[in-house]
């Protein structure tokens, strides 16, 4: 069955419908795009129900709802794709249901809401806020987890709380003045993500092509770098890997580094 398009263009229900129609069993990659934050993820079907769905480290319902929240970005639909044991037990109507009102609920606080990459950290003196503090339970478990190393969505993931709750109460906590934006180090937070994608796809092989395209981007103090420079060592890189791995297998991997890379970047 050819399915392909974008969200932008054919929303998810009509998606979820339309195999639900066709009785379907098979998953829809989306590439889905939320303001300028970009998500891979995975919905599955077994015969026009949704039975799973990956979105990171998600729980598999807390990703089926995130996917509601996409304002666009390509979608297909894989017939040879589906998993075995299904992770969501839920109607596709109450999934809908639940989804639409998640997407509602985004929308309401999305101008204000901080990117999943932000790694918040606590203000030394909050009670120069001048106002008093009143936490409920769940945004004490949140605050608790402010260490400045955690990224709102590993906050979201450890906390149980999901991403949209989670993006609601550091948002309230950044305007009570009890936690701020940590700066980031890319030497730190994007470096050594890169290296474990490339490594992990081609092996050290991977990760020595990689090292060499920064060295012809000029990148030497990888704490303090370009966004420019970065675009430059990717795409080095990408030359380097499909002379070395081949072309199709190289591109993939490569649109992996470049929308971890625009991720972070956008959370600065």
């Amino acid at each position: 069955m050819a399915l392909q398009g974008d969200l932008g263009d054919f929303s998810l229900i009509d998606i979820i419908q339309l195999l639900d129609l066709s009785k379907k069993t098979g998953a829809v990659s989306m590439r889905g795009r939320r303001g300028q934050q970009e998500f891979d993820g995975w919905l599955y079907f077994r015969d026009g129900r949704i039975i799973g769905a990956k979105l990171g480290n998600m729980p598999p319902l807390h990703a089926a709802y995130t996917f509601f929240t996409f304002t666009s970005g390509p979608f297909q639909f894989h017939d040879d794709i589906t998993i075995t044991t299904p992770t969501i037990t839920q109607s596709n109507e109450m999934l809908i249901m639940e989804g639409v009102m998640h997407q509602e609920a985004w929308s309401k606080i999305e101008a204000y809401a901080p990117s999943l990459n932000m790694v918040p950290q606590l203000v030394t003196n909050p009670s120069s806020t001048g106002s008093e503090i009143n936490l409920q339970a769940d945004e004490w478990r949140v605050l608790t987890m402010v260490n400045a190393k955690n990224t709102v969505a590993q906050i979201a993931q450890r906390s149980g709380l999901g991403e949209m709750r989670t993006c609601e109460i550091i948002a309230q906590l950044l305007a009570s003045g009890l936690v701020q934006k940590r700066e980031i180090n890319l030497a730190e937070v994007l470096f050594p993500e890169l290296d474990r994608i490339a490594t992990s796809a081609f092996g050290v092989s991977g990760q020595a092509l990689l090292h060499d395209s920064y060295g012809r981007a000029n990148i030497k103090d990888q704490s303090a770098v370009a966004p420019e420079q970065i675009t430059t060592a990717l795409d080095t890189f990408e030359a380097a890997a499909a002379r070395a791995f081949g072309q199709e297998r190289s591109t993939q991997v490569v649109q992996q580094l470049r929308n971890v890379a625009q991720q972070v970047l956008n959370s600065m």
